[in-house]
């Protein structure tokens, strides 16, 4: 048995090793080939020409080769999935085959994507960044978001005839900035030795990002929840949008602390329990119940409270569990091969070029332009008094350009809760329609000029110097004593301090 077990793995010396290329890209092929088949087996008629698993397969796999063809090109990934989400909709001889119809379950699917962002969202938040950075992260979560989703409620009343709480609802739905598109970019300057990493430019821009998400998404719950209610009575309207905040905290707290203690944290665990087991069955257990509060609540008509609850738990999880390591890296691996296409792409689908006349163009685009010299003008005197220079803090306005995730996330939900519920109002289906229209062109328009002008600003914002860091996040040196499979690290880690 010894014999043959060596014998085989000097086959595979000599096989994998001269032809390791080749064989990546037989794997990349034959591997959606096999979840086809499966799905063929499982589902059957589903999973045909004209059934809604082939349709979303079609979409998942071509988003996929776009965004990766894009990422090549230097261009964020997430424009070639929305675009072809928008071809598959728009362009009269793929929109007429029966494989690309409207899917009826592309509601359900971006609410459970907007739910896995509020998951990474929360688990990534770290209260003690606000103390390390100080005034200056409040100051740059708060004073942007608020300034654009003011300016954004204000130009869309006057031109576009919004009434004021649909206006506030654009305004936090296009406020939300994209650190999935800073963070690749921060990174890579600080590898070619840029002044990002060993000062507080990176953990500002961080911490900020990841709470400017949560803050724009609950503003557009709050706003959301106060414009459904005006069809009720002055005193439910009233109370109906506090209401839902408080309704949301509270799940979200007694949820989280629950998963203190459920499961048992390590050290009360029995022996022989392995950690991965543990934290398998909390992530599962988080996940199913964010999915049940989000669809639970808007079911009873408090849309509002389900995201918050999400995001609250979240928080309180991390704070309680040791295994946060590996639940952020599993749903990094969702979001990158599975809800990130599927969103994009999704929402691409929802856009219709035919409705959107020049009228609801030039408009959106004055909108857009005064709404990002605004928010320029408020990032900058969020980080006007701290000890950045110059140049530094005009490189953090044009880091605060990128859009994307929130708006594909949100950008839709209005009008899908309308046409879930069956509410017959025009004008908040016009409304719906108005969000979804501009977060889209926002999307195209912020995402790659943001990309772009991070990359070419940098080398005359920013002082090049060659710091530790810098070498720590060389490709090419990565010191023994840290390990290279992050996966690994997280249990690691997780073992030691069991």
């Amino acid at each position: 048995m010894k014999s043959l077990t060596k014998r085989f793995r000097k086959l595979q010396k000599k096989i994998i090793v001269p032809h390791a290329i080749l064989l990546k890209w037989i794997t990349i092929i034959v591997s959606p080939c096999i979840l086809y088949l499966s799905l063929l087996v499982t589902t059957r008629h589903l999973a045909l020409p004209g059934g809604a698993v082939f349709s979303i397969f079609v979409l998942l796999f071509t988003c996929l080769v776009f965004g990766r063809l894009f990422e090549k090109m230097k261009l964020p990934g997430i424009i070639a999935m929305l675009l072809v989400g928008v071809g598959m909709s728009n362009i009269p001889w793929i929109k007429d085959k029966t494989i690309l119809k409207p899917l009826s379950v592309s509601s359900d699917i971006k609410v459970i994507c907007l739910i896995v962002i509020l998951m990474r969202g929360g688990l990534s938040l770290e209260l003690a960044d606000i103390k390390k950075c100080g005034r200056a992260v409040l100051l740059l979560v708060f004073l942007p978001c608020f300034t654009e989703a003011l300016v954004y409620a204000i130009l869309s009343v006057f031109l576009i005839g919004l009434r004021w709480t649909e206006g506030f609802m654009l305004g936090f739905v296009v406020s939300a900035i994209t650190p999935a598109i800073i963070l690749p970019i921060l990174l890579k300057l600080s590898r070619h030795g840029y002044h990002v990493m060993d000062n507080s430019i990176f953990t500002l821009l961080i911490s900020a990002s990841s709470f400017d998400d949560v803050v724009s998404i609950s503003g557009f719950m709050v706003f959301f929840s106060i414009t459904l209610s005006q069809d009720h009575s002055v005193i439910w309207q009233i109370f109906k949008g506090p209401l839902e905040i408080l309704m949301g905290i509270v799940i979200g707290l007694v949820i989280g602390f629950m998963f203190w203690i459920v499961p048992p944290p390590i050290k009360f665990r029995p022996s022989g329990s392995t950690v991965m087991a543990y934290e398998n069955t909390r992530l599962a257990l988080v996940t199913m119940l964010s999915i049940s509060m989000v669809f639970g609540l808007n079911h009873f008509e408090f849309s509002g409270s389900g995201p918050l609850a999400v995001i609250v738990m979240a928080i309180i999880v991390r704070r309680g569990s040791m295994g946060v390591l590996y639940m952020t890296y599993v749903l990094d691996m969702v979001w990158e091969y599975a809800a990130e296409p599927l969103l994009f792409g999704l929402v691409g689908r929802d856009i219709r070029l035919s409705v959107i006349g020049p009228d609801i163009l030039w408009k959106a685009s004055i909108i857009i332009v005064v709404g990002l010299i605004f928010r320029s003008l408020a990032v900058f005197i969020s980080v006007m008094w701290t000890k950045l220079t110059f140049k530094e803090k005009i490189f953090v306005c044009v880091s605060w350009i990128p859009k994307a995730t929130v708006q594909a996330a949100i950008g839709s939900y209005a009008l899908t809760t309308v046409t879930r519920r069956g509410i017959d109002d025009p004008k908040l289906i016009y409304a719906g329609e108005v969000i979804l229209t501009i977060a889209v062109l926002v999307i195209l328009v912020c995402a790659p000029l943001g990309s772009l002008l991070i990359k070419f600003s940098a080398p005359i914002l920013l002082e090049k110097v060659r710091s530790e860091m810098s070498v720590i996040l060389d490709a090419n040196a990565t010191p023994k004593s840290q390990p290279t499979n992050r996966l690994a690290f997280t249990f690691e880690t997780l073992e030691e301090n069991s």
